[in-house]
């Protein structure tokens, strides 16, 4: 009666060695899986860290880069700054400068900021059809349509093909 007690719970002496070998199979995969677990989350961290790193490294890279284009301008810059500094020293001492002169050091200026991407919007006195991304009436109170032939009075300036100052117009 006991053996059939026993069989009837499901426990038997012949039963317990194959669940006893299925847990321990079971208990074994559990722990490579945390294992596994363990180096995927280690290795998750590493890449965090060097894509951080390399984060990190580009905007390094980036900042040295505007400030070598920067340095570069400045240094292509400075002759005609200096030379417009000491022709307005001398005209404030009221020692006389050629107009000529300060036109030719403005020139060798502009053309410098042209070779660094500068690009000048239309020319002064020239007849052009009006275009509100590139003109600015000088006057606030006139209305100008569109395709109206006007007159530049002031040209404007773009740089990598965006307008940073309308040429103005009437």
């Amino acid at each position: 009666m006991f053996s059939w007690f026993k069989k009837w719970l499901g426990t038997s002496k012949t039963s317990q060695p194959q669940s006893d070998e299925k847990l321990l199979t079971l208990e074994r995969e559990i722990q490579n899986l945390r294992l596994e677990l363990t180096e995927r989350n280690q290795l998750i961290d590493q890449l965090k860290q060097q894509l951080e790193q390399q984060r990190t490294s580009e905007n390094n890279n980036i900042d040295s880069a505007v400030q070598n284009q920067i340095e570069q301008l400045l240094t292509d810059t400075a002759a005609p700054v200096t030379q417009l500094l000491t022709q307005a020293h001398l005209l404030e001492q009221g020692k006389p400068v050629q107009a000529k002169d300060v036109l030719l050091v403005a020139k060798r200026l502009i053309s410098t900021l042209e070779d660094n991407g500068l690009n000048i919007v239309g020319q002064v006195s020239e007849t052009v059809s009006f275009d509100s991304n590139l003109h600015e009436p000088l006057s606030a109170s006139t209305a100008i349509n569109p395709g109206a032939k006007v007159v530049v009075r002031f040209a404007g300036v773009s740089y990598q093909g965006k307008v940073i100052r309308k040429a103005g117009v009437e």
